[in-house]
């Protein structure tokens, strides 16, 4: 029925985020709750518990969940692979225990980037394209394909790593255990890495070396990212490094995939146009296809609630509610 409601949530390593839709993509209710990292059973449980509490109404109108969660999801399966963020959940059956939480509802389990990445195609800044990248920055780098409309997975539901294409055979070890990964360079472990770097450098700013001695390891992107805001050239030259390297493996992406719009998401992305401009510049010099060269590299749009958003949508779409 068009009035009934859908599910989406988001797994991470903290809380897992949840959102209720109409079938018009409409936010009805927000909310999380803390992931349990070595319970996922238990955690399901208190988020199914958690949505019924906050639906408007008759929470029997709910008809579908879906689940997001980083690492190597198996959609057919619902079971969770490799996950390194939530080492406690690998090998878990999350579409058994939607169900077994849920009762007789539809269920779809999905990639966590995937999921923001279907989000932004249906309710955000891919609206309107059939074939689309996105790239995920945070602490790592995720990433997600869709291709007339569906979302690639894959052989062994491993495609869209793209945080781990290889930019230089010699470049900084990525957390992968491989070196020069894009994560290595985007993800913000590696990106603060450079940042320390860049204090020892004789041409670093007098406020670059005062803001790395004054956070110490408390540094975090956002405080690089407010002094690139006020004018600092270190800063600056910090994101305009990682913004080439990212519009290296943009360009290589664009060239394999000719894909209509790439989108950047992620709480390192919140750079904005410091990362988005040197990425663009990089693709507009790098991409074969001469038309292709002005492919919009654009922000993402839902913010932190893009996976449960696009969850939902696939769980929608997976009950054919319409």
């Amino acid at each position: 029925m068009a009035d009934d409601w859908v599910a989406g949530a988001d797994v991470g390593g903290t809380n897992v985020k949840f959102a209720v839709s109409d079938a018009a993509g409409r936010v009805l209710a927000r909310g999380d709750v803390p992931t349990d990292p070595a319970a996922p059973l238990d955690t399901i449980q208190r988020l199914a518990a958690a949505l019924r509490a906050v639906l408007p109404g008759d929470h029997k109108r709910l008809t579908a969940v879906g689940l997001a969660c980083a690492g190597i999801v198996a959609p057919a399966t619902g079971r969770l692979g490799r996950s390194p963020n939530l080492p406690g959940w690998q090998g878990s059956d999350l579409g058994g225990a939607l169900r077994a939480a849920f009762g007789n509802i539809v269920t779809a389990v999905a990639n966590d980037v995937n999921a923001a990445l279907y989000g932004e195609y249906r309710h955000g800044a891919g609206r309107g394209c059939r074939d689309l990248v996105m790239i995920a920055l945070g602490t790592g780098v995720g990433g997600g394909v869709l291709i007339d409309g569906k979302l690639v997975t894959g052989f062994a539901d491993g495609a869209g790593e793209i945080g781990h294409m290889t930019l230089e055979l010699e470049g900084p070890l990525c957390p992968c255990g491989n070196r020069g990964c894009l994560e290595s360079y985007c993800g913000s472990v590696g990106l603060l890495a450079r940042a320390r770097q860049l204090a020892a450098a004789p041409e670093a700013s007098a406020a670059w070396c005062e803001l790395i001695r004054s956070q110490g390891e408390a540094l975090t992107t956002s405080a690089c990212h407010e002094l690139a805001a006020a004018g600092d050239p270190t800063a600056r030259a910090l994101f305009a490094a990682a913004g080439r390297r990212l519009g290296q493996a943009v360009a290589s992406l664009i060239n394999v995939l000719a894909p209509e719009r790439v989108i950047i998401g992620g709480g390192v992305a919140q750079a904005g146009e410091f990362f988005l401009v040197p990425c663009r510049d990089m693709v507009a010099s790098h991409v074969m296809n001469d038309e292709a060269r002005d492919t919009p590299v654009v922000p993402a749009e839902l913010g932190p609630y893009a996976a449960a958003t696009g969850a939902a949508a696939l769980a929608r779409e997976a009950g054919a509610v319409p």
